[in-house]
């Protein structure tokens, strides 16, 4: 099973600037599980249908796991409106993971696939902190897909 993954974070500095962001995309069951659209078998459209291309195309930099929690600080310290895109797989969950434990991802775009999987791969593990999110965009496509835009509530 094959998941794609965008991250994109949005950082604010004292003055409410944003600094720089990274996105997390993620194509989900309903049941939680990575899966990815199957325009080939005709149960889906194609991921650019549902904007993913645009996603993908407002990124300056495509993150790999061979970027570290603090370059990625580093980066966004010092990144203006940059967008940071880490396009994961289930291969670099564990990596998308850790961004989450370590409080890196402030935007998480999920969207959600009307199926059921029942044994895939789930992408949030139980070890994750607890954090407090609002949901900032929400869109239906005519096929059952649901895009949901949710943000980290501002940090005090």
């Amino acid at each position: 099973m094959n998941c794609t993954l965008l991250f994109c974070l949005a950082i604010t500095d004292k003055k409410n600037e944003i600094m720089a962001k990274v996105q997390l995309l993620a194509v989900l069951s309903i049941d939680g599980c990575l899966t990815e659209l199957h325009p080939r078998k005709r149960i889906f459209r194609s991921p650019e249908d549902y904007g993913m291309e645009e996603i993908r195309d407002n990124a300056l930099y495509k993150l790999t796991p061979d970027y570290s929690v603090s370059i990625l600080q580093d980066w966004r310290e010092k990144g203006g409106n940059t967008c940071y895109l880490l396009e994961a797989t289930a291969k670099n969950m564990e990596y998308a993971n850790g961004l989450l434990r370590m409080n890196v991802i402030d935007e998480i775009i999920l969207y959600i696939v009307p199926c059921i999987i029942g044994t895939g791969r789930h992408l949030f593990k139980s070890v994750l902190p607890e954090t407090e999110w609002f949901l900032a965009e929400s869109r239906r496509y005519d096929d059952g897909v649901m895009r949901l835009t949710y943000r980290r509530k501002a940090r005090n």
